[in-house]
């Protein structure tokens, strides 16, 4: 039985073998398909189809990049490729509503995507990452500007950045971007016929790449005047555009939008409140005015300050006027003479030459080509911006005119406001070049000026700290000198034909010397520190004379530049001189020992006061009189020199020695 079932086992499991072989057999050589072909296979990438949208573009130019959508396909995938042009027509309305929605409030969503994306980092990693950012486009704009000149407005897009610093960071980066790639020229407009005419491939490329430029140029200027608009905001970058302004004026003068740059800096100096702003505006200006060598920019400048003072009805910072001190007019017009004669010499021996040798005969075609030898050195020179004597000397006189227009009119109007300083010096500096015609009038008035004793006004002083008798006092004082000085400037130099009588500025010299000898800080301008200790920031590069310079300057013009002054008035002098040396610093000590020193040497009898044994005059001397003619001082000696042998100071106490053993020196 055993033997039956195992062969009964075997049958089958071979059969079956055999069933299986045949099927192998029969699908190996049949064209109908198996059960496990049938089922279908599956995929991700088919499984996901992905559908792009087409990015999305601003008004403001900004394009967006529209995030890609995977939809999963289903069992009904024939269906849908069926009504494939349905859906697509469906999503394409669907897009453009949600376009017009998104170009409605392009700007917030921006600003929120990209905080969206940094919201993980913190503040400080943001500005780092705009700071390579914006040295990334800096460095890409500089390499090449005119292939990347479209990247300017990457930069200005920056700057609209809602962080504080990162918005100043883009201002100066912008401003260090146009001033390495403007070039020293001025790009003028085209005209219709240029524009319309056929040019080279290069000459087009750059004339694309200027027009571009200003474009550019302008709206970053448009910025930063928006953003001085916002001074009264907490947090403004007003101060950084302001900077940004002065430093492309004083840098690239030459280029175009020079006017709108001056007319926002000058509005800004038209405070009387003197700010760090104003210090700032003013300091370009004096920049403008040091580097100027055509003298345009000078006068385009000054025709604003003035057109401003005169709007303001005169109710500006004196540092504004001060502005005019730093003009290059005084060394620019006295090259005047000098050029003349010049000319006049060169003439005279081109008449020389010409009597000499005669002219050559040349023929028309020669004269044709001198012709044009002549005009294309013209050119050449105004390629080269070669500055003619003549339209510089021209651009200077008007220069001059105004300022002289804008002195005049505060010396009529307003003699009482604290811009007669300002004016006063700025007369002495260029009284060399006022007309002959003006110097009666103008003397007459300098001497209203130098008697009056009105005091300003403590509202026009600003004064806050209560002190406004000695302040208004020393004001006095200053007015004083500064009309003696301008005095004494315009006589100096054409006007020594002119005999006019300076008696009066010599009286009150005589008179200020007592109350200067009264003044501690004769040394430093106390007027100006006290505005920087009140009005805070002053302009560093105007320098305004103290009086010790006033004082030694106003000495110089009377008694070493002029000639026949009568004994008894240098004797007066050199009298109340010793007396004030008593009281001030030793600097000025020494310098007034050495005037009076050589006052001695010029006239040989003052020696009379050096002796004290007998009197050289008859009378008593009163020190009390005002008037250095009436006062008697060959009545009494210079006994102030034996004080001051033993002053602390020994340069002190020698020069008092030398100059009071002079006369026994001589006798001996």
């Amino acid at each position: 039985m055993k033997n039956d079932k195992e062969s009964i086992s075997s049958s089958t499991t071979s059969s079956e073998d055999e069933l299986d072989q045949e099927k192998m057999y029969i699908s190996s050589n049949s064209d109908t398909e198996q059960e496990y072909e049938k089922i279908p296979r599956s995929n991700k990438a088919w499984i996901q189809k992905e559908q792009t949208k087409l990015p999305i573009k601003f008004p403001d130019g900004k394009i967006k990049q529209r995030e890609f959508v995977n939809v999963e396909v289903g069992k009904d995938d024939d269906v849908e490729e069926d009504s494939s042009m349905d859906i697509d027509q469906e999503e394409e309305t669907s897009i453009s509503d949600k376009e017009q929605s998104e170009l409605a409030n392009n700007d917030k969503e921006l600003q929120a995507s990209d905080h969206a994306s940094d919201t993980n980092i913190t503040n400080e990693e943001y500005i780092n990452k705009k700071k390579v950012q914006l040295a990334e486009i800096a460095q890409l704009i500089i390499e090449d500007p005119e292939k990347n000149i479209g990247q300017l407005k990457v930069l200005r897009e920056i700057a609209t950045d809602e962080n504080l610093m990162v918005k100043k960071l883009a201002l100066l980066t912008q401003l260090v971007v146009y001033k390495d790639i403007i070039p020293g020229y001025r790009i003028r407009n085209l005209s219709d016929k240029e524009k319309s005419a056929k040019v080279s491939k290069e000459v087009n490329k750059i004339r694309n790449f200027e027009q571009s430029l200003l474009a550019n140029y302008q709206s970053y200027l448009q910025s930063l005047e928006n953003e001085l608009k916002d001074v009264a905001k907490e947090k403004c970058t007003a101060e950084e555009a302001l900077q940004c302004m002065c430093n492309l004026l004083t840098s690239i003068t030459h280029f175009n939008f020079r006017l709108n740059l001056m007319k926002t800096i000058v509005t800004r100096m038209s405070t009387r409140k003197f700010t760090k702003m104003s210090a700032m505006c003013c300091d370009a200006i004096i920049e403008v005015f040091k580097n100027d060598e055509s003298g345009e920019a000078s006068l385009d400048a000054v025709k604003l300050i003035t057109k401003m003072i005169k709007s303001r009805k005169y109710l500006v910072h004196e540092e504004v006027l001060n502005t005019f001190l730093h003009l290059r007019l005084k060394d620019e017009l006295n090259t005047k003479t000098s050029y003349e004669d010049e000319v006049k010499n060169t003439k005279g021996k081109k008449r020389k030459f010409e009597k000499q040798v005669p002219k050559k005969h040349l023929s028309r075609k020669m004269k044709k080509l001198d012709k044009e030898r002549k005009e294309v050195e013209r050119d050449m020179k105004e390629a080269e911006a070669v500055v003619d004597k003549e339209e510089k000397e021209k651009t200077h006189t008007e220069t001059l005119k105004l300022i002289f227009i804008a002195y005049f009119r505060i010396l009529k109007h307003a003699n009482k406001s604290p811009l007669l300083l300002s004016v006063l010096e700025g007369l002495a500096k260029f009284a060399h070049l006022i007309n002959v015609d003006f110097f009666n009038d103008l003397l007459e008035l300098l001497k209203e000026i130098m008697i009056d004793d009105t005091k300003f006004e403590e509202s026009d002083l600003e004064e806050r700290n209560g002190n406004a008798i000695n302040f208004n006092h020393q004001i006095n004082t200053r007015r004083s000198l500064l009309c003696i000085i301008t005095a004494f400037q315009l006589l100096s130099g054409q006007g020594e034909a002119l005999s006019i009588d300076l008696k009066d500025f010599y009286t009150q010299m005589y008179t200020v010397l007592l109350p200067l000898a009264l003044n501690p800080y004769i040394e430093r301008n106390e007027y100006c520190e006290k505005l920087k200790d009140d009005e805070g920031k002053i302009s560093n590069a105007t320098h305004v004379a103290t009086e010790q310079e006033l004082l030694i300057k106003g000495f110089d013009f009377m008694f070493f530049k002029r000639r026949q002054i009568p004994i008894d008035r240098s004797a007066a002098f050199l009298k109340r001189l010793s007396i004030a040396c008593m009281n001030w610093p030793s600097k000025t000590v020494l310098i007034c020992l050495n005037k009076m020193e050589k006052m001695i040497q010029n006239q040989s009898r003052l020696d009379a006061l050096l002796a004290s044994d007998d009197k050289a005059a008859n009378g008593i001397y009163r020190p009390e009189l005002n008037d250095p003619e009436l006062c008697n001082p060959f009545a009494t000696s210079l006994w102030e020199l034996d004080l001051l042998q033993k002053h602390y100071d020994p340069k002190v106490r020698t020069a008092a020695v030398h100059l009071a053993t002079r006369e026994s020196n001589k006798v001996i």
